[in-house]
């Protein structure tokens, strides 16, 4: 008898949104071509990933790319003969709560050439090449006195934050 796998919660990003989008217009543009084809495998994957099936590889920080170090990728490719042509880059967090499932935030999905799939998606973490997430954090050290209680921005109050998704895979 097997074990069944805790649930996975799929949180698409804006960006992933953005990404399908433009996978959906190409197709829209070429039925039965290979944009087509690449989105039904993409959203296969999407599928996939929320199930539990296990990426591609971890990505390890390189100096020429954002630090992604925090981050999986999954290969994607519209022939099966070739070398896949796109990347899904995500990211796994462990449940808060006892009873909650993991959460595996879909980052981007891009091209592979020249790594635009990864500076796609540092650009959309906030991240800048060439430095490791320890140095990151290091210089985002708040400059506001702990004594003196932070005060909310206006344009928080009944507005979602921009981060938040608004489309969940359950």
């Amino acid at each position: 008898m097997s074990e069944r796998q805790p649930p996975i919660r799929l949180l698409p990003t804006t960006g992933l949104k953005q990404d399908l989008q433009a996978l959906h217009d190409a197709a829209v543009m070429h039925p039965h071509g290979p944009e087509d084809r690449l989105l039904r495998v993409a959203l296969n994957q999407l599928g996939r990933i929320q199930q539990g099936a296990p990426s591609t590889h971890s990505l390890e920080y390189m100096p020429s790319y954002p630090d992604l170090s925090d981050c999986e990728t999954t290969y994607v490719g519209a022939d099966p003969n070739a070398k896949p042509s796109h990347r899904v880059v995500w990211q796994e967090r462990a449940p808060q709560r006892p009873g909650e499932p993991v959460t595996r935030e879909i980052i981007a999905l891009g091209e592979r050439a020249n790594g635009q799939a990864y500076y796609m998606a540092g650009q959309r973490l906030g991240r800048p090449v060439g430095f490791t997430l320890a140095e990151l954090a290091a210089q985002r050290e708040p400059i506001a006195s702990p004594s003196r209680p932070r005060q909310p921005s206006v344009s928080s109050f009944d507005t979602p934050s921009a981060n938040e998704p608004d489309l969940q895979f359950e």
